[in-house]
């Protein structure tokens, strides 16, 4: 069965890698890459890049995709109204991954480099948390300095600035949830180091699907 989940920058591109082969092996993962929907995003979400997105969406089913994830947080409000125009699972970065946090609150702690992403991970996770009638208590951590050093130093690099901010939300979290797909690459760093449950949106999206399409 074919999976295809669509991209807004190359760095999310190996965490789902990681995150299907350790969860959804079975799987036949498709990426789709689209830089410019980063490039071109200025902090809010336009009709112009909400019909790029509903595009996009739209061109995966048409190859064959048994389901579409999306691994660019900010675009998670277009699932709203494009999973009218599919009659495959589409799923959001955050739909997920917030289901996870929730069942592992009420003190989740958000880690982000992009403050657009950050004010949408609280979002959705207060809507999760309203969804099953829970009390949730977001602890916030933006860190913009994250995707320029992933790209400056690498996996070496992304591990330790996670990990130092890993460690100062641990004492007052339950669990940490990574918003970022491209951050589940320190995934297996940071089980080893943190006091508190870590989660990555790839490895809950991979488990979704799975559960989708079983």
């Amino acid at each position: 069965m074919r999976v295809t989940m669509i991209h807004a920058i190359a760095e999310s591109i190996p965490p789902v890698r990681l995150a299907f082969g350790e969860v959804f092996p079975e799987a036949e993962v498709i990426n789709v890459l689209d830089e410019g929907l980063l490039i071109d995003f200025e902090g809010h979400l336009t009709p112009q890049l909400r019909r790029r997105m509903s595009n996009i969406i739209g061109y995966c089913q048409d190859n064959h995709a048994d389901a579409i994830g999306l691994a660019c947080s900010v675009y998670a409000p277009v699932v709203d109204s494009a999973k009218n125009l599919v009659d495959v699972p589409l799923v959001s970065s955050y739909g997920p991954v917030m289901a996870d946090a929730v069942a592992s609150g009420p003190r989740v702690g958000l880690i982000a480099a992009v403050p657009a992403t950050m004010a949408d991970s609280e979002y959705y996770l207060r809507l999760a948390a309203e969804e099953v009638g829970v009390a949730i208590e977001p602890v916030l951590c933006l860190a913009e300095d994250l995707i320029s050093v992933m790209r400056s130093e690498g996996q070496a690099g992304l591990e330790r600035r996670l990990e130092e901010e890993v460690l100062k939300l641990a004492p007052n979290v339950d669990v940490v949830l990574l918003t970022q797909f491209s951050f589940a690459a320190a995934l297996t760093h940071l089980e080893k180091v943190s006091p508190v449950p870590v989660l990555s949106a790839p490895h809950s999206s991979a488990r979704a699907l799975k559960k989708l399409l079983s």
